[in-house]
C-alpha cells in the first residue's frame, strides 16, 4: 500500500510536469538549461514530436496514477456496520426518589 501510493505521487508529478499547457513555458527554459547541447539541437529541430511526445506521455502517466491511487485507496480495510438490532445498549438504572 505504500509503495502504491509512493508510484501514483510520481505519476501525478510526471503528469502535472509533461502537461501540455505547461509546455510552452517549460519548454523554452528547458532549452535554455540545455543551450549548446545536441538534446537542445534535436528538440528545437523536431518540436512537434516533442509536444506529442509529452501529451501521449501526459495522457499515459495520469491514466496511471489515478488508478494505482484508487487502488491504494480500495486496499484499506473498511469496518463494516452491525445491524442495529444487534447493537445492546447498557440498561441505565437510576437511584429511587425520596
Amino acid at each position: 500500500m505504500f509503495w502504491q501510493k509512493i508510484r501514483s505521487g510520481v505519476m501525478l508529478v510526471l503528469s502535472a510536469i509533461a502537461c501540455p499547457c505547461h509546455l510552452p513555458i517549460s519548454l523554452p527554459l528547458t532549452l535554455a538549461l540545455l543551450a549548446g547541447t545536441p538534446a537542445a539541437v534535436w528538440i528545437t529541430q523536431n518540436v512537434g514530436w516533442v509536444y506529442g511526445g509529452m501529451t501521449i506521455l501526459f495522457v499515459v502517466s495520469l491514466a496511471f496514477g489515478l488508478r494505482w491511487m484508487g487502488q491504494a485507496n480500495a486496499a484499506r480495510e473498511v469496518c463494516e456496520q452491525r445491524p442495529a438490532h444487534s447493537i445492546k445498549m447498557p440498561s441505565i438504572q437510576t437511584a429511587p426518589k425520596e
